[in-house]
Parts: C-alpha cells; sequence; structure tokens
C-alpha cells in the first residue's frame, strides 16, 4: 500500500468505491483495516496547498495528483453517504481526521469545480448528522462541533458565496448553493441557537449585513420552508454583495 504511486492509488480508490456501493456497511471491517494506510499515503504525498496555474504547470505528475485528488473526495463522499463515517474515527485512523477536514473545508470553499465544492459540503452535512446529537453530554468527536460552527459554517456558507466568482446564473453553482443552505438548517436542527448565534453575531458582522436582514434571516432558518429560506438567503448575498461594491473579496 504504502508503495502506490498516485496513478495505483486512483485505481485502488476505484475498486474500494465500487465495492462499498455494493455491498454497503458490509465492508466497514476492511475499510477500517485499510483507510488508515491509504489515507497515510495519500496526505503524504497531495499537496497541501493548491495546485499551480499557468504556463508549464500542467505536468504529467501534477495531473496524476489532481486525478487522484478527484478521485479521494468521490472516495471520501462514498464513505460518508453509505453509513460508513465511524471509519474515519477508528483508533487507526483518527490521525488523519485533521488533514481530512482541512482539505475538505478548503475544496468546499474555493475549488474551481463546483461539482467538487457540491461534494464536499455533502460530506460535511453527512458528518454533521452522523456525530453530532442535540443532547448535552460527551461529544463524539471533540472539536468537532466546534469547527463547524466556528469554522466551516462561516467560510463556505457565508464568505465563499459573498465572493463574486460563485456565480448564481450558472446551474450548478444554484446546485451547489442549495446544499450551502440545506447545510443551514441542519446545523440549526442540530447545534440550535448556539449555531445561530455566532452565524449571525460574528459572520455577519464581519459581511456588514444589516440588522433588519439578520432577523429576517433567522426568522426564516426557524421556518420550515427550504425554498423561501433559500430564495432569501440568495436575495441577502446578493444585497451584501451590492453593498460591498467590490471593496472586499472574501474567501
Amino acid at each position: 500500500m504504502f508503495l502506490f504511486q498516485p496513478r495505483e492509488l486512483v485505481g485502488f480508490l476505484v475498486l474500494i468505491n465500487q465495492l462499498i456501493c455494493k455491498f454497503n456497511t458490509l465492508v466497514r471491517d476492511i475499510l477500517e483495516e485499510i483507510y488508515p494506510a491509504v489515507a497515510g499515503r495519500i496526505f503524504n504525498i497531495l499537496p497541501r496547498d493548491p495546485f499551480p496555474s499557468g504556463p508549464g504547470s500542467s505536468t504529467e505528475e501534477i495531473r496524476e495528483l489532481q486525478e487522484l485528488q478527484r478521485t479521494l473526495y468521490t472516495f471520501l463522499h462514498v464513505i460518508a453517504t453509505h453509513d460508513l463515517s465511524s471509519v474515519f474515527l477508528s483508533p487507526r485512523s483518527r490521525g488523519y481526521l485533521d488533514p481530512m477536514m482541512q482539505l475538505l473545508l478548503r475544496t468546499a470553499c474555493g475549488h474551481k469545480d463546483t461539482l467538487v465544492r457540491k461534494a464536499c459540503v455533502q460530506i460535511f452535512i453527512r458528518l454533521i448528522k452522523d456525530w453530532c446529537t442535540r443532547s448535552y453530554g460527551e461529544e463524539m468527536v471533540p472539536g468537532f462541533q466546534s469547527f463547524i460552527i466556528e469554522v466551516f459554517a462561516t467560510n463556505c456558507c457565508l464568505y465563499s458565496v459573498l465572493d463574486r466568482s460563485f456565480e448564481f446564473r450558472d446551474a450548478n453553482t444554484l446546485v451547489l448553493f442549495g446544499e450551502i443552505v440545506l447545510a443551514q438548517k441542519i446545523m440549526y436542527e442540530k447545534f440550535g441557537n448556539e449555531f445561530l448565534i455566532h452565524f449571525v453575531s460574528k459572520g455577519f458582522p464581519a459581511a456588514h449585513c444589516p440588522q433588519d436582514l439578520a432577523e429576517e434571516y433567522c426568522q426564516k432558518l426557524q421556518g420550515s420552508d427550504i425554498k423561501a429560506l433559500k430564495s432569501f438567503y440568495q436575495s441577502l448575498i446578493e444585497s451584501l454583495r451590492h453593498q460591498q461594491n467590490g471593496s472586499l473579496v472574501f474567501r
């Protein structure tokens, strides 16, 4: 496993994805055995910074690493959406949790492929559902809830969509936006006012959101109409962009 090169790892991950899709949770034990080795190898060879762009940057090595990264996103998505997210929490896998979260966050906030961004947001949604409960007590994953509320929510669900590169006229971007709105709804259902207060008191002021719009957002979020929330949130983002008048860029 540790000797696998990027191209070989891609083929291996594709095979594992097929097995998961066919056998679902029956492969849990096997996955718990192989995931630490796979994650260790991949996170060791993938660059932490975004891939370079421009003349001379599209070498065969970089293309292979990009393909490996795309396949990794699919692999993580398949695991998360087939009731196997506990694999990430096994004793041998926990050490790779932070690099996985950081990669998913960067990608969800700014990857040039909106379908890849959507997949990463969907992974976060599933992990929130699986790892967080409304009951008080010891967290299943210590620090995960605060990471979601303080980092993921503001960076992905607010600042990334405020960026003018987030094009609402694009169909795939609208689908991504729908997942981002759904993520907010899930966070409110799981975390209640702890999420809402932080999002409104920390995120909105940084975006210079007027108080009346912040209050209306709270009302829409607490309501049951997800379509109304999505429509309002899009108009809110567009209003904040217009207010910025190009003077601020959020990432």
